[in-house]
């Protein structure tokens, strides 16, 4: 009875062993500022917030010319745990540096308009994500069908597994409402 029960103790060491060195994909949840709060095993390396081009209401992900904010680490060794990290809209944390814009506090979000962030980590998978701008607030939400031409380069909105371009919705409010993340 003692080994058996010392067998069962040994195995759910291992377990815990096994499940502490597993990789936690990094999550994201956003509040009024707008502030980003993280969590997850991986480091930050970077931060992106896009917003859409002149013309749109949604931002085009990972297009260059649509980037808002963005923030890297300053060098390998001075990335921080997304654990519990927040991050404000326009905010530097120690060890990292603001790229865009490359100098002073980038445009204030407006309200109304579709934005898309993405927290670019190592050691685990990142976080990405649509935010609404309301007035009281930003909104998370899901822009189903809007997929991007590429990851460099001239990005274009591009409706899902096709070459065609994404069309907005007539009405935002109410597609923000119906696309809502919970």
């Amino acid at each position: 009875m003692i080994f058996r029960n010392t067998i069962s103790l040994m195995m759910c060491e291992l377990g815990l062993l096994a499940l502490l060195g597993c990789e936690v994909p990094t999550t994201a949840w956003i509040e009024s500022g707008p502030t980003f709060h993280l969590g997850g095993s991986g480091r930050l390396a970077s931060f992106t917030v896009y917003g859409p081009l002149p013309g749109h209401r949604i931002a085009t992900p990972n297009d260059e010319k649509s980037q808002v904010w963005s923030i890297q680490r300053k060098d390998f060794q001075t990335s921080l745990l997304v654990e519990r990290m927040e991050l404000t809209y326009g905010g530097v944390p120690d060890g990292y540096i603001q790229t865009v814009p490359p100098a002073g506090r980038p445009a204030a979000l407006s309200t109304g308009l579709v934005y898309y962030f993405f927290a670019e980590t190592t050691g685990a998978p990142g976080a990405e994500g649509f935010f609404y701008m309301d007035k009281s607030g930003p909104i998370r939400i899901a822009v189903p069908g809007l997929c991007e031409s590429g990851f460099v380069g001239d990005v274009k909105p591009l409706k899902c597994g096709t070459h065609e371009s994404y069309s907005e919705p007539k009405d935002l409010e109410k597609f923000v409402q119906e696309n809502r993340v919970r």
